[in-house]
């Protein structure tokens, strides 16, 4: 019924554990009746009659690149489980406007949304009408509550380039306003496109970025109530760079932020791009954060904005404040009395480390005990508190903590009789267990396992009027003893800053025999220079002597740009150490620079009852680096290889009008290797140094960006609305940093270079390949050259087959097609040219036969050379072949108005098929019209400032240079010769000879 049904399809999806009640419409249909036909093993297809009427809450997954619609499944499942069974086990019963979610998906055919920009509008519009058809769903809905309003938005859940479909979805003319208030995204790369190889899809991500830059400046903009989170997988997403995940420059923290799967509660789990989506630990998560943020009492379905970010963080940040919302549930009961009359007790000297169960205390008894510990009252103390403990705290747990004051009627003593306490002044959160067994977060052995730590680290002015911790035993009967471990201490003691440079560690790296001095729960290391995404760093640990310890060692990164903790435990003695990488900055995106230096912080907890410290050899990783260099700067390759090509074009030009013979171009290539390329080398290392020293416009988001056990400060959208307005870039004149690879650590300088010197070498390679296809070609073609390229077919008939061209181009073929054809009949151009060049004499009896000799090599060298160009314009053209041949198989005709540009496409035709019919630019108007060299050296530059970040502009520079040689041939036609002569013998002049 829409524009784009016969192509894209609406699923829903129904899991069979929970969802058959929901099913009730369809349980008087037989299946593999007329109505409802069975088209796969879990598959089915309703009739249009049939009524399909969901009770829950609407939610549209939308798939990737080559995504399927069934990745949905993991996600809808936990979700599912968690409504129905983990929720009313944990709550009691389900909060008021809790529902279940009713997932719908859309089957987009697997297309290759990253191909093209077009097919990201294409599915926005088709995401639209969707949203409008699943609304019209629940109209009527005899089986909903006529107490609940009907349902006038849906969750949007976006994977890889879908994200970027359900940003879009604002943006078409199709939109239903205030049809989506919430979305979650999962691996899509916001910031840039994956492959800059299609016009449209920069065109697109501009469009984006232009409607979200200015959607939350006014509380009546389109975008004031939405929320958008973003989650990466990290350093294993080798798809997509997840450094391009950062949304801080574009969405204000009080409606959306950035998170590494790593960092996710109770997943603490790198993914690569596929898995990110049925990774059990993160489907869990992701599960229950939609089933918390729904509100069925509210036509938008979703919780207000503020209600809604507060859950989104509580459940994906690992921060203390995000978890506050568990305390303030339980605050009506946090409030108690204890009367220590009643209880066995101990008060405890407060020295720096107290451990449960001490040493002299029967772990087994199960009468309970109160653990009473002094805190320093002082509202300008330095002192710090940091509590572990394997428990999992609370009433229905063995062990609780709580800060306590003298109750109003008891005097106030050194020993209290009577104590009013509050457990939610201490606000736990969940790290990992770190056991001898245990290999990463949450895997022990060969079984996951629940078991976690809960961590919390105050300020001891923060307890002000709270003079005494109170540890509760309530008894064996609970649970196992277990352990909590206390400390008190000043967080200078146990903080180590070091400074320290790129150049240092990759050179010596970062040794310490004894960290810290003396024995500590906690301790920091400090690395603010530490602060290039594109370095790994490998973690080498140890710690001898310690037996019977409580838990091992275990250590957390965080870094300063997006939301990125990665907790590694049991790591000493780990004989391949720790991976240390992290991510931030895009060379192209400075909006979310910080102002200075924040680096990397390293935080490790051990068993501070064992007195010795920690060992470690801190190195970079080389060839983890060289990974994450190849990474970020993929398409770097490929512009460079380009630029080594017109560099040796442009020598082979400049040697012809010099010497009158063109240089084949591997010799061409060679002879640069040897002599030019180094310099030009040592130019690219010069820009790249001096884009350092050019100053840099950031903003700086402080402190807000780091993500720490204490939690972010949540700002104000104030801030970061003046990142995104683009007004403070803009016209900053930023281009020269935005140059080459963009800004980097002065370090880097030598990447440009190391990476042209590799692309000569790819170009040295496809030269080799393209000359043995030409003399493979030329030896089944043998004696074809005709007679000396002489033309076999009149004017009239290429004028006929470059319009049929045209045509097909126009209403049938993409120009890809007919340009990807072209390349084909170059190497059948260039077969012809050398078998007619090898059909000369080998020595000339006159000058007339040596001059036919030299054009006719001249010729085989120049088409050459221009295949070579052209194959280098293949991957500009392969990805939106590849979208045409994919909707091709799938029966979809409708190609795109975009991809039917004669004018793209016609001067490569034109080019070609004068090549094949003997066209060449004769030296005489090459010297005289410098304009084709020109044109080169222009496109040497602008490969060099702007080739990575527009690198789909190189194809039409390359169209206007082949137009520019198409013009010159026709001055040196005999048309133009006409008409030169007409033009000259009425203005009284005369025309110029060819001599002249």
């Amino acid at each position: 019924m829409t524009r784009y049904a016969g192509k894209y399809n609406l699923l829903l999806y129904r899991d069979g554990d929970y969802d058959d009640p929901l099913l009730s419409p369809l349980n008087h249909i037989n299946i593999g009746s007329s109505l409802v036909t069975q088209i796969g093993s879990t598959e089915w297809a309703v009739d249009k009659s049939v009524k399909i009427r969901p009770t829950g809450v609407p939610a549209l997954f939308i798939p990737g690149n080559a995504g399927s619609a069934k990745q949905v499944r993991s996600m809808a499942k936990e979700a599912a489980r968690y409504y129905y069974e983990t929720l009313p086990r944990e709550q009691g019963s389900r909060a008021a406007g809790s529902k279940p979610i009713d997932f719908f998906t859309v089957d987009l055919n697997e297309e290759f949304s990253a191909f093209h920009g077009q097919l990201l509008q294409d599915q926005a519009h088709y995401a639209n009408e969707v949203i409008a058809y699943i609304l019209s769903l629940y109209a009527d809905n005899d089986n909903r509550d006529p107490e609940l309003p009907r349902p006038t938005s849906v969750l949007i859940i976006g994977h890889s380039m879908g994200g970027i479909v359900a940003r879009s979805i604002f943006t078409t003319d199709n939109y239903i306003q205030g049809s989506v208030h919430s979305i979650l995204t999962v691996a899509t790369p916001h910031m840039i496109p994956p492959i800059a190889l299609n016009d449209r899809i920069s065109a697109a991500y501009d469009k984006i970025e232009d409607f979200w830059t200015h959607g939350f400046h006014t509380p009546h903009s389109p975008l004031a109530s939405v929320s958008l989170v973003s989650i990466m997988g990290g350093n294993l997403d080798i798809t997509v760079n997840s450094d391009s995940g950062n949304i801080h420059h574009l969405v204000p923290q009080s409606h959306g932020f950035s998170v590494f799967t790593s960092s996710i509660p109770h997943a603490w789990v790198g993914t690569d791009h596929l898995s990110v989506l049925w990774c059990n630990q993160v489907a869990m998560v992701i599960g229950k954060a939609l089933v918390d943020v729904v509100d069925a009492r509210r036509a938008d379905q979703v919780k207000p904005l503020g209600e809604r970010m507060k859950i989104f963080r509580r459940r994906f940040l690992t921060g203390a404040e995000e978890h506050a919302s568990r305390a303030s549930a339980a605050a009506a009961h946090s409030e108690q009395t204890l009367s220590l009359s009643n209880f066995e007790h101990t008060f405890v000297e407060t020295d720096a480390t107290w451990a449960f169960p001490p040493p002299t205390y029967n772990a087994q008894s199960t009468t309970p005990h109160l653990f009473v510990m002094a805190l320093p009252q002082s509202s300008d103390s330095p002192g710090v508190i940091a509590l572990l403990t394997d428990h999992a705290l609370g009433q229905s747990s063995r062990l609780d903590v709580l800060v306590c004051k003298y109750l109003a009627s008891s005097p106030e003593s050194q020993k209290p009789q009577a104590l009013s306490c509050k457990s939610d002044k201490l606000i736990f959160v969940p790290i990992p267990a770190s056991t001898e067994s245990s290999t990463m977060p949450l895997f022990t052995g060969e079984y996951y396992t629940a078991r976690e730590f809960r961590f919390v680290q105050k300020q001891a002015k923060e307890l002000v009027g709270y003079p005494f911790l109170v540890v509760l035993d309530r008894g064996r009967q609970y649970a196992e003893p277990g352990f909590l471990l206390a400390e008190f201490s000043k967080e200078a003691v146990h903080r180590e800053v070091i400074e320290t440079t790129t150049l240092g560690l990759l050179r010596d790296g970062l040794k310490r025999n004894k960290f810290p001095e003396r024995p500590s729960m906690v301790s920091t290391i400090s690395l603010p220079n530490m602060d290039s995404s594109l370095l790994a760093y490998n973690l080498k640990v140890n710690r001898i002597g310690c037996k019977g310890q409580r838990f091992v060692p275990m250590m957390r990164q965080s870094s300063w740009a997006m939301h990125e903790d990665k907790y590694s435990v049991n790591i000493a003695g780990k004989a391949s150490g720790v991976d240390i990488n992290f991510h931030g900055d895009l060379p192209y995106f400075d909006k979310i620079q910080l102002g200075g230096n924040n680096g990397v912080e390293l935080r490790f907890w051990m068993d501070p009852t064992c007195p010795e410290p920690l060992s470690f050899i801190l190195k970079v990783d080389k060839y983890g680096s060289l990974g994450k260099v190849v990474i970020r700067y993929r398409m770097v390759v490929l512009v460079f290889t380009f630029l080594a090509v017109v560099l040796t074009l442009r020598a082979q030009i400049q040697g012809w009008s010099r010497t009158g013979h063109f240089m084949p171009f591997g010799e061409s290539l060679s002879l640069l290797i040897r002599s030019t390329f180094w310099q030009f080398s040592v130019l690219l290392a010069a820009i790249s140094m001096l884009q350092h020293l050019n100053p840099r416009t950031a903003v700086d988001i402080g402190s807000e960006a780091i993500s720490s056990l204490q939690g972010s400060s949540l700002a104000g959208s104030s801030k970061l609305t003046v990142a995104g307005s683009r007004l403070w870039w803009r016209y900053s004149g930023q281009w020269f940093g935005d140059a080459l690879l963009g800004a980097n650590d002065a370090f880097f300088w030598f990447l440009a270079p190391v990476f042209f010197q590799v692309a000569v070498g790819i170009v040295a390679f496809v030269w080799i390949l393209l000359n043995t296809i030409v003399k493979a070609v030329t030896l089944l073609t043998k004696g074809s050259a005709g007679d000396g390229f002489r033309n076999s077919t009149s004017m009239t008939q290429r004028v006929i087959m470059l319009t049929i061209m045209s045509v097909l181009v126009l209403f049938v073929v993409p120009y890809q097609f007919a340009f990807t054809a072209t390349l084909l009949w170059l190497i059948w151009i260039n077969a012809r040219a050398l078998n007619y060049a090898r059909q000369q004499p080998v020595s000339a009896p006159s000058s007339s036969a040596s001059l036919e000799i030299t054009v006719a090599w001249n010729r085989f060298h120049f088409t050459m050379s221009i295949l070579v160009m052209f194959f280098f314009l293949l991957p500009f053209c392969v990805p939106a072949l590849m979208v045409w041949i994919r909707n091709f198989a799938i029966g979809w005709f409708k190609s795109f108005n975009s991809d039917h540009r004669v004018d793209y496409v016609l001067p490569f035709l034109i080019f070609v098929e004068g090549l094949s019919h003997g066209f060449s630019v004769d030296i005489a108007s090459c010297k005289r019209f410098s304009v084709p060299v020109l044109m080169l050296d222009t496109m040497v530059g602008y490969l060099i400032v702007f080739g990575v970040r527009y690198s789909w502009q190189i194809y039409f520079l390359t169209r206007l240079w082949i137009s520019c040689l198409l013009v010159l041939r026709f001055v040196e036609s005999a048309p133009w010769r006409v008409l030169e002569g007409k033009i000259f013998s009425k203005s009284g002049g005369q025309p110029h000879t060819k001599q002249d």
